[in-house]
């Protein structure tokens, strides 16, 4: 395959699916040092973009009420935080959106199993003694989904995705007040890659 003949940008829509969860600690990393925030010469990397190798859980119906009980059984949360949580025990493959989530907290809401909650400047959610009671009552039910889940996910492709976190965070922190050289040397490098990338799949097609 030539360079001519890789596409610009745009990734298979087949290897795209949720965005990435917070990167987890791995022994073949070195830990990152910290270091404020500041403007870098890249714009910043949407979530959504993010490319991921896990693929896409398919809601159910019922699956964002019964996940919405299991995580509110734990703390109480906010519709973005229960967004959140069920990224990152799917590691990424399911995230659902706020046009799912609220109304499913509303739900709970009227049937009596949650009720709102002030704190930290928010509404937040919590489960009601009818909540806890429902979901004691039904555990093995609500498990289930999680279980489904966590055998749906190829340990290989959590690997990759780790992998993808960590060299976003790098390349942030490399352009940390970065010069005209370091950032052409980070563009090469990232060019290279998705060069080699796509190469690897003219192979596969051959």
């Amino acid at each position: 395959m030539s360079d001519a003949e890789i596409p610009p940008t745009a990734e298979p829509a087949s290897v795209r699916a949720v965005e990435p969860v917070s990167p987890r600690a791995e022994a073949a990393f070195a830990p990152v040092p910290s270091m404020p925030a500041a403007p870098v010469a890249l714009p910043a990397v949407a979530p959504a973009a993010a490319v991921t190798a896990v693929r896409a859980h398919k809601a159910g119906r019922g699956d964002i009420r019964n996940a919405a009980l299991t995580l509110l059984a734990e703390q109480p949360a906010n519709g973005y935080q229960v967004i959140q949580y069920i990224a990152e025990r799917s590691h990424g493959s399911w995230r659902p959106s706020p046009g799912a989530v609220y109304p499913a907290l509303q739900g709970l809401e009227q049937d009596g199993l949650a009720e709102q909650v002030e704190g930290s400047g928010r509404k937040s959610y919590r489960l009601t003694d009818a909540g806890r009671e429902h979901v004691a009552e039904h555990r093995a039910q609500l498990d289930t989904l999680w279980d489904n889940l966590a055998s749906a996910v190829d340990d290989r492709a959590v690997e990759i995705n780790t992998l993808c976190e960590h060299v976003v965070t790098a390349v942030r922190h490399v352009l940390h007040d970065a010069d005209d050289e370091r950032y052409d040397r980070t563009r090469q490098v990232l060019l290279d890659a998705r060069r080699s990338l796509y190469r690897l799949l003219a192979e596969q097609d051959d």
